[in-house]
């Protein structure tokens, strides 16, 4: 019969033991954000060039806001790699990711559904790769890891998928029991 008792106290929560990313995380994440801040750089300099107008309004603005908030965000890039981390444990993995808002995820490994690999240009030419996970009934990851390395990927790719395997083998042999007892019952009661 099922019972559902409340608790008094509640369990300790472990305290995991994150591991960073790769050493070329904070170079990847650096990179990526002046692929963005670079074109945008150049695109108002061209509409300065060619509009009088706005270069009067703008440019003092533009010389020094732009730098300033471009040297922002590469400081803060440096503390949110510096503090993301990842713990893959016997039963789940977790994600710990941000700065203001920090941010800790377990995904129970006996969920996960699909595995992938995703490397773009930028990723391919360092050795990074991004880790996507997906659980049972869900359309998009669950759990996106950048910054890891290509090697380490397809490690935790390979944990989970033998994880997966075990666990369906143990469910397997565990019916097959089953139907041994519920005949063995039968026989007796027959």
């Amino acid at each position: 019969m099922f019972e559902n008792h409340q608790l008094d106290t509640l369990p300790k929560h472990h305290i995991i033991d994150f591991k960073p990313l790769a050493d070329k995380a904070l170079l990847y994440t650096q990179l990526s954000w002046l692929l963005f801040y670079v074109p945008v750089m150049a695109v108002l300099a061209g509409v300065c060039v060619f509009n009088d107008d706005f270069s009067n309004f703008a440019q003092t603005p533009l010389l020094i806001g732009l730098p300033i908030i471009l040297l922002i965000s590469l400081a803060y890039n440096v503390i949110s790699v510096r503090l993301r981390g990842v713990a893959v444990r016997t039963h789940d993995i977790a994600y710990q990711k941000g700065v203001i808002w920090q941010q800790v995820t377990i995904l129970p490994l006996s969920r996960i559904q699909h595995t992938e690999i995703h490397r773009g240009p930028l990723e391919l030419r360092l050795g990074l790769a991004s880790l996507r996970l997906y659980s049972a009934g869900g359309m998009s990851a669950d759990l996106n890891i950048s910054g890891l390395s290509h090697d380490d990927c397809k490690d935790i790719r390979q944990f989970i998928q033998k994880y997966t395997e075990d666990r369906q083998a143990t469910e397997s042999e565990d019916l097959v029991i089953e139907k041994v007892i519920d005949t063995g019952n039968e026989q007796s009661n027959g």
